[in-house]
């Protein structure tokens, strides 16, 4: 029996951010490794006398530099979130993530050649590497958004993402090994093949929305005629009507950047400082590192998709008074709240060996449910305006800058008195992990928005006459040429009991199964208006 499509996008969203969000621990994990001092309490088979396997950077490049480079990739990232929200909603979102990923990986097969030859030369691939991509996720948000039925929205959106999270543990355990058993720049080849390799397969199998598929099943046909896809995808219709001065004074949406803030501060912090972390307070070796930093997210990435679908599961069957406001309030603030007092624990802890084993559970703790939180935030730009989504992403990971003010705060903070100042920078995290609990449970929203409300005037739905009634492949090419969008706005359906528009509701049939370009909007008489 064939996949249905829209599982193929969420696998390969899953790989692809497994892939490239992987690609910050890799090298976070590859400059402890060549910057390490010798005290260490493992050995590994590569050591200083194999010269072809082993680099040591000590007196050339400082740990504070080798940090300062990780907030060189933030600082790039930052620049091209919008921009690339922007883009995959003004052309193809599949394309932009996979020109996206595809590059940010060739720059990683230069890394090697390029960290032991300068070290100005690396940050500045790795800056590039942030610009390059930073519009994969608004852009595959894009794709996930367009190819979710409305019962599905929040856990296909939390199995791609839960790539993301179990990220780190594959790249900590796997640069790790490579480091200690293999050779010091292994990592970085693995990583950056398998990212050229991943962005083949996406040109090759992935289409921006159902529609434009050319292979979709009677069944999965059927399921979008029932619930609607999310959006008709990138189109220059829809990206000139944003409304940008309602989403920038908008609350709800300031409380999903806030969140996104918070999360990017922490999971920076994890990605590139965690393994420092371990080798400065407990001397560790780099394959231990891998370890210890990696088992955490493994807990999270569980708990990210099965919060999802127990998330979804009482939204669906609205008792207790779970609207969708409240499951994304209660997701964000359980799985926030308690990584935060989980981070104040751990900043009283380290000045012992022993306290290694209570950080290692605090850690798997705090990291695991803070995987709830992306039943919350994460998947909320999908409630306030699913046509929107690939901006509001874009926006959102404007939120970046925790990332860098992270890896800065880090950065300047380590030096010294290395266990204390350790200590201060999880207060500091702890800190505003609570304020963004408390922030995204006042303003945070789960309905869409009034300026989501889109009413068009022309081009909305393809024409109902002149199809082919006939079929050399029967069923399945007549319902083919019959996929359905429930909105009013190519968005999802909503809970009646949040919108009001839903009496409103229409179905628009595309013809042929194919993408609509900028000529099938000229009027005609085969084209009819709509507005609601």
């Amino acid at each position: 029996m064939c996949c249905p499509k829209r599982f193929i996008v969420v696998g390969l969203g899953f790989v692809g951010l497994l892939i490239s969000i992987g690609y910050r621990a890799v090298f976070a994990m590859v400059m402890v490794d060549v910057t390490k001092t010798p005290a260490t309490t493992g050995k590994c088979p590569v050591n200083e006398s194999d010269s072809t396997r082993y680099l040591s950077l000590t007196g050339k490049v400082s740990v504070r530099f080798s940090q300062t480079m990780n907030t060189a990739y933030f600082v790039g990232s930052l620049l091209t979130q919008a921009p690339g929200g922007y883009l995959a909603t003004r052309f193809s979102p599949s394309r932009i993530c996979g020109i996206s990923i595809l590059l940010t990986s060739v720059l990683m097969l230069t890394l090697p050649w390029a960290i032991p030859f300068n070290k100005w030369l690396t940050m500045a691939i790795r800056f590039v590497q942030g610009i390059v991509e930073g519009a994969s996720v608004p852009a595959l948000n894009g794709v996930i958004s367009a190819w979710a039925p409305r019962s599905e929205k929040a856990r296909m959106i939390t199995i791609s993402y839960s790539g993301a999270y179990l990220s780190p543990t594959v790249a900590f355990v796997v640069t790790g090994s490579a480091s200690c058993y293999i050779s010091w720049h292994a990592s970085l080849f693995i990583y950056g093949g398998c990212g050229v390799l991943w962005s083949l397969a996406w040109f090759l199998f992935i289409y921006d929305t159902p529609a434009s598929h050319p292979g979709l099943k009677e069944r999965e046909i059927l399921l979008f005629q029932e619930e609607g896809p999310g959006h008709r995808g990138g189109s220059r219709l829809i990206a000139s009507g944003i409304p940008w001065r309602s989403i920038l004074t908008s609350l709800p949406m300031y409380a999903v950047i806030v969140g996104s803030f918070c999360r990017n501060w922490i999971f920076s912090l994890i990605l590139t400082e965690l393994p420092q972390y371990f080798h400065d307070v407990f001397s560790l070796s780099i394959d231990h590192i891998g370890w210890m930093t990696g088992v955490p997210e493994v807990f999270m990435t569980l708990v990210t998709i099965i919060g999802g679908v127990v998330v979804d599961k009482l939204i669906k069957a609205n008792r207790c008074g779970i609207t969708t406001t409240v499951g994304r309030k209660l997701a964000q603030c359980i799985g926030f709240g308690i990584e935060a007092i989980c981070l104040f624990v751990l900043a009283t802890r380290g000045d012992s060996p022993e306290d290694r084993t209570l950080v290692f559970i605090l850690l798997c703790v705090g990291v695991g449910f803070s995987g709830l939180a992306i039943s919350g935030y994460q998947v909320n730009p999908l409630d306030l305006a699913p046509q929107y989504s690939s901006i509001l992403t874009g926006l959102s990971r404007c939120g970046a800058l925790g990332a860098i003010l992270s890896t800065a705060t880090a950065a300047a903070i380590r030096d010294g008195e290395r266990v204390k100042n350790w200590q201060t920078i999880f207060w500091i995290a702890g800190a505003i992990h609570m304020a963004g609990v408390v922030f995204y449970g006042i303003f945070a929203r789960g309905t869409r928005q009034p300026w989501a409300q889109v009413k068009e005037s022309k081009g909305l739905i393809n024409p109902v006459e002149g199809h082919s009634e006939g079929s050399e492949n029967g069923v399945y090419d007549d319902y083919k040429d019959r996929i359905y969008s429930r909105s009013v706005d190519y968005g999802s359906t909503r809970n009646i009991e949040e919108d009001t528009m839903d009496k409103d509701t229409i179905f628009s049939k595309s013809t042929g199964n194919v993408v609509l370009s900028s000529s099938d909007y000229d009027e005609g008489p085969d084209w009819f208006h709509l507005t609601i």
